[in-house]
């Protein structure tokens, strides 16, 4: 198993009982099979609370039931988790001993990473100065079944580190190595797609029905929908900033490689514009606290969603407002009023 991580992966801590934005609150709660037999076998107050807390989700799996604050059971007053406390953080099911840290896995290559759903995560990747570095080590797992086209995937992985090298030259503006890597993303699905590319001219974006995308989307949470609601089209330049550098390209490594199963890279290259611009249209205003709390709330609501993410790869490939010539305007600021 080849192995890739980010230079920061290894940096991360959770802040437990500091945490702004806890994940133990607001999240269902999954508990993976091998866990959820352990905790059978588990004696005295703790064994009992947990099996009067594991319920089954209306998919079928097993999860912790939230209390009527959508608080984990086992959190305490203090915002510390009991399990740990009384058992040790190796009695803790998968997703709270991984979360939230994410792994892409194909056949033998394996990307892993720190998703910025939480506020720590989101500070370490946004807030580093320096371009963000990708290291690469065996390991002796063992390999995933492979049911994709691993010809492509190289492919794919080429250009996406091609993408991310141009995401990452600051002698031009963000908005520059956007635009740098829409164009490149279209001309890499012209030739997948065996089509004949188009003229590209940038035109006048449809901000209004961008705004409207971003609210039709499922909320997760209230929080989101109050941001949806105040929303308002800013100035492309005020991308301009090391801090959006740092966020495409955390949304280009996360995504990308899974182009491998539908061959569509151009809409995975327009999702990570249209998350940035979430975050520009969100935040309160340009300052680092303020970025990072809005892209912690977009991660949340778009990257922990299935189904917007899908709506919003479906709606790239799909939808007029976002057809890569008005994406193009869109990073244009003259085209901003």
């Amino acid at each position: 198993m080849k192995v890739t991580v980010p230079d920061y992966y290894n940096k991360f801590r959770c802040i437990a009982e500091k945490c702004p934005d806890n994940c133990c609150i607001g999240w269902e709660i999954d508990v993976d099979d091998y866990t959820y037999e352990k905790y059978q076998s588990f004696k005295g107050k703790l064994g009992n609370k947990l099996r009067e807390n594991l319920i089954v989700s209306d998919d079928g799996s097993h999860c912790f039931k939230l209390d009527s604050s959508e608080r984990c059971p086992f959190l305490n007053n203090n915002n510390l988790c009991e399990i740990i406390l009384e058992a040790g953080e190796d009695n803790l099911c998968s997703i709270c001993s991984e979360h939230p840290r994410f792994h892409n896995c194909f056949g033998n290559i394996r990307e892993s990473g720190i998703g910025i759903c939480c506020i720590a995560a989101a500070e370490l990747v946004l807030s580093a100065p320096d371009k963000t570095t990708f290291h690469t080590y065996s390991s002796d797992e063992m390999e995933y079944e492979i049911d994709f086209d691993a010809d492509l995937l190289n492919e794919i992985i080429s250009v996406r580190n091609e993408i991310i090298d141009i995401l990452q030259d600051r002698s031009k503006s963000v908005c520059a190595r956007m635009t740098e890597m829409l164009l490149l993303a279209y001309d890499f699905q012209n030739e997948l797609d065996e089509t004949t590319a188009e003229t590209i001219n940038p035109e006048k974006p449809d901000t209004h029905r961008i705004y409207d995308i971003f609210r039709s989307l499922e909320p997760l949470n209230s929080e989101w929908t109050m941001a949806a609601e105040k929303m308002k089209p800013r100035r492309s330049s005020m991308l301009n900033s090391a801090i959006f550098e740092q966020l495409a390209v955390y949304f280009i490594y996360r995504h990308t490689l899974s182009a491998v199963y539908d061959g569509d890279i151009l809409s995975r290259a327009k999702f990570a514009v249209l998350c940035c611009i979430a975050v520009l249209w969100i935040a309160d205003n340009h300052e680092l606290d303020s970025i990072i709390k809005t892209a912690c709330l977009v991660s949340k609501e778009i990257e922990y969603s299935d189904e917007n993410i899908n709506t919003l790869l479906d709606l790239s490939a799909t939808e007029p407002a976002l057809a890569l010539n008005k994406l193009l305007g869109l990073l244009n600021e003259d085209w901003i009023d």
